[in-house]
């Protein structure tokens, strides 16, 4: 009996996809595949936060380890959002722009969330604020909340984005059927004002070593700007005739990671460390245009992000007596992550 003859598995490979590939007649052409009445699109959006998880630890703090403290490790705190209140989901309200050309595109988006959370304090609080408290004619920058204290925090800001694209090439896979990938690079912020309020200011305890003092309760509030560089890139797939209704799908993800100083993200004044971050985000969106003339479309979608964002924070002294100088708190690792909904109408033109 002869020896059966075998394909090599990626010859078998394309065997197997190159009927597919004959009858979806495939084509390539350079850039996007562009309408005139569609590249250009202004909506505006309703959804939630759907998920919001996050908590900050305090690692390790090395002016204890400078001066022969190390069991005072056994200090460090950990802080959970839910240790706030911090229950999702939180509305949003959002308004978006894209605009396609031959190889390059544009895209704005800016969704606004308020975040609203009760509290009862578990232990007792020690934090950190942006901003002064007045107490006995005194001005201090940290809070302490009692144990069983009740308390609030707010938030109230914008999440935005301003993302490049470049479309080197979109693949036709069939006569109504495009696909399109893309590298992206833009910019994304969180911008907001936060307010923690624990009630009337009604003393002061010293906590820490060298001692700081707190304020027991009183309220702060501070505004919050985080910009950060992304790169990424997406996939566009359009099915539907050009001149009639059309589905696109849409996938993509951003990256950012930085490691140096945090002079770039403090405002003056704030004591440097040295922080490692990074961010992903992953995002899918499905969307229908309507044709309402010859000239626009209307268009509803739905979208969903994932955003994870983790890093630490660390002391920038090295040596035992700029530690012992600097006085550095605690060295911190933190992790935050969410998911986001929103459903979408506008006009395409």
């Amino acid at each position: 009996m002869r020896p059966s003859a075998r394909l090599p598995l990626p010859t078998l490979a394309l065997a197997c996809l190159l009927p597919f590939a004959v009858s979806a007649q495939l084509s390539l052409e350079g850039g996007a595949h562009r309408l005139e009445d569609r590249d250009s699109q202004w909506s505006v959006s309703y959804g939630a936060m759907m998920h919001l998880s996050g908590h900050v630890d305090e690692t390790f703090r090395a002016y204890y380890k400078a001066t022969g403290q190390d069991s005072k490790q056994a200090l460090a705190e950990s802080y959970d959002l839910k240790d706030f209140g911090v229950e999702a989901p939180y509305e949003t309200f959002g308004i978006h722009f894209r605009k396609q050309a031959d190889f390059f595109a544009f895209r704005w988006d800016l969704l606004w969330l308020s975040l609203e959370a009760d509290a009862v304090a578990r232990r007792d609080y020690y934090i950190g604020i942006g901003e002064d408290i007045s107490y006995g004619g005194h001005k201090y920058d940290h809070m302490k909340i009692p144990a069983g204290s009740k308390f609030s925090a707010e938030f109230r800001g914008v999440f935005t984005d301003l993302i490049g694209s470049f479309t080197p090439f979109t693949l036709q896979l069939g006569e109504e059927t495009w696909l399109a990938p893309s590298l992206d690079l833009g910019l994304v912020a969180i911008l907001g004002q936060y307010e923690v309020d624990a009630g009337r200011a009604r003393g002061t305890a010293v906590y820490q070593n060298p001692p700081v003092d707190f304020v027991v309760g009183g309220s702060a509030d501070s505004f919050i700007g985080v910009p950060a560089p992304r790169i990424g890139a997406g996939a566009e797939l359009r099915v539907g005739p050009d001149d009639w209704v059309q589905w696109v799908f849409r996938a993509g993800f951003g990256y950012f990671a930085y490691d140096g100083g945090t002079g770039v993200f403090a405002r003056g004044g704030s004591r440097e460390k040295n922080i490692d971050i990074s961010m992903l985000t992953l995002a899918f969106e499905a969307e229908v245009l309507l044709p309402m003339d010859d000239f626009s479309c209307f268009s509803v979608g739905a979208r969903l992000e994932y955003l994870h964002l983790d890093g630490s924070v660390a002391s920038k002294e090295k040596s035992d007596a700029e530690i012992i100088a600097a006085r550095e708190r605690f060295d911190k690792s933190f992790d935050f992550k969410s998911w986001s909904a929103i459903l979408y109408v506008g006009v395409a033109y």
